[in-house]
């Protein structure tokens, strides 16, 4: 897979029209009026992995406790009571402007040109930048994005509809990807490859459609979604700071040394081996998994639990989860078998969740998500059996409280979506449309929990259409009403 290297915010913007005095002269060639196909690709591609793997990922850590923020700005944010609409800002105008809106340009230029691959390629990325954004935010303008001189003001639609819109966009992409016309050209994600970016679209339907509570769609959809791990649609990042450092690492190391760690976090304590709310058991070793993400008593910016910023680049370590060329997933095939998991015990029973979980579990134990080219971390032990339906029993090792059979393995498919979603948005999704079936444990002192990211304060200003009133961090959204 060719890695993807991150040079800039990724955004393709076009210049406007030359002054009367140089009309139809482009003597700047670093303003072009237009590019082709080629051109549009890859700042696409970029700017959704970097809104995809950024500050979005950061807030949603600290309000689901699996990172703390330790300093400045990132102690106030520990509360989501006092989320400011100006830190969503960067997200949303990323995602609109750098993505959806270019993403839409390519689509046009490939549906002029006949070439349904490029076409479907576009919609793919497209599709997952509205899912997530409807995700976190709830209505969002869907429909009349990107048509200014006729909705100067976008609506607002309501959630169900852009997932519906959503849905309807990667079906096209599948059927244009499929028909396969015309090549892709400097790809950054799957080199080209018109079946890989076909089941990352069915993988993202099956993500949407367990979002709305649709688990039988989503079930059949995961079951045409990413195959192996060589199918993971990844972000790559290098080792030169202001260009291509994974974001987290740039955060966490060079731009705000210090403000966030996992110092006195939920999600630490339930990986390490030595705590008393360990997750492990007979049949699960998480040592590895907790080494890969964090640091404990290192002592190097906090005190307590670091998240695992070492990378043999400046450290002459293991490159940790959070290092600086480590990859982030976006859509992968752990997020794929573990949607046919869940579907496959609320629909055929238990006996069929735990094979299909099983499944997984087995992917696990090769070191898969534990470790840079997922072999494990640092050679730190992991153990991944399988579990049988005896586990999932009253006083079973997965049950020691004694609720339903099948609530203990829900639980226990939640927890493990909690620790394999570290440092990605979709654990936040999942706290807010299960009610914290995984009993993950939140900061105290604050009052509810966030179930939204508010709209950011760019909507606020400059669109009248915005929701009135606006709803607060503790609203949930519609899907989760």
């Amino acid at each position: 897979m060719k890695k993807i290297y991150l040079l800039t915010f990724a955004s393709i913007f076009f210049a406007t029209s030359c002054s009367d005095y140089v009309e139809d002269l482009n003597d700047d060639p670093n303003q072009p009026t237009d590019a082709g196909l080629e051109n549009i690709v890859q700042g696409i591609q970029l700017s959704n992995q970097f809104w995809q793997t950024g500050e979005a990922n950061r807030t949603a850590m600290l309000w689901l406790n699996q990172a703390t923020g330790s300093d400045r700005q990132y102690l106030a944010l520990n509360d989501w009571n006092t989320a400011q609409s100006t830190i969503f800002d960067g997200i949303w105008n990323e995602a609109m402007v750098g993505t959806i809106s270019q993403a839409q340009v390519l689509e046009s230029k490939a549906s002029a040109l006949g070439n349904t691959s490029m076409l479907g390629l576009a919609q793919v990325i497209e599709a997952n930048a509205f899912g997530t954004l409807t995700s976190l935010f709830g209505d969002i303008p869907f429909e009349e994005v990107n048509k200014y001189e006729e909705f100067p003001n976008p609506s607002y639609q309501p959630q169900q509809e852009v997932y519906a819109g959503v849905q309807n966009l990667l079906s096209a992409a599948i059927a244009n990807l499929t028909e396969g016309s015309g090549d892709i050209v400097n790809d950054l994600v799957y080199n080209g490859n018109n079946e890989a970016w076909i089941d990352a679209a069915f993988t993202l339907k099956a993500r949407y459609f367990l979002h709305v509570k649709n688990y039988e769609a989503a079930l059949l959809n995961a079951q045409e979604g990413i195959s192996s791990a060589d199918g993971d649609y990844k972000a790559y990042y290098g080792t030169t700071y202001g260009a291509d450092f994974n974001p987290f690492y740039s955060f966490l190391v060079y731009d705000r040394t210090g403000y966030m760690s996992g110092e006195n976090a939920y999600a630490p304590k339930l990986l390490d081996p030595s705590t008393t709310i360990y997750r492990g058991n007979i049949k699960t070793d998480e040592t590895a998994r907790f080494g890969f993400n964090y640091l404990d008593s290192e002592n190097i910016y906090n005190i307590g639990y670091e998240m695992n910023f070492l990378s043999e680049f400046d450290w002459g370590a293991p490159d940790g989860k959070f290092g600086t060329n480590t990859d982030m997933p976006l859509i992968t095939y752990g997020e794929n078998l573990l949607i046919i998991a869940e579907c496959e015990a609320r629909i055929n029973g238990i006996d069929a969740g735990i094979q299909a979980y099983n499944t997984y579990r087995a992917l696990l134990d090769t070191g898969y998500s534990i470790g840079v080219d997922n072999n494990g971390y640092n050679d730190l032990t992991f153990n991944y059996d399988p579990y049988t339906a005896v586990d999932f029993n009253s006083n079973g090792i997965e049950n020691a409280d004694g609720i339903s059979q099948l609530d203990a393995f829900l639980r226990e498919i939640y927890e493990e979506r909690y620790v394999y979603f570290n440092g990605h948005y979709e654990s936040f999704v999942d706290l807010n449309r299960t009610n914290n079936i995984a009993e993950i444990q939140l900061k105290t002192g604050f009052s509810g929990n966030a179930e939204r990211f508010v709209y950011p304060q760019v909507e606020v200003n400059g669109n009248l259409s915005i929701p009135s009133p606006l709803p607060g961090v503790q609203d949930p959204t519609p899907v989760n009403q």
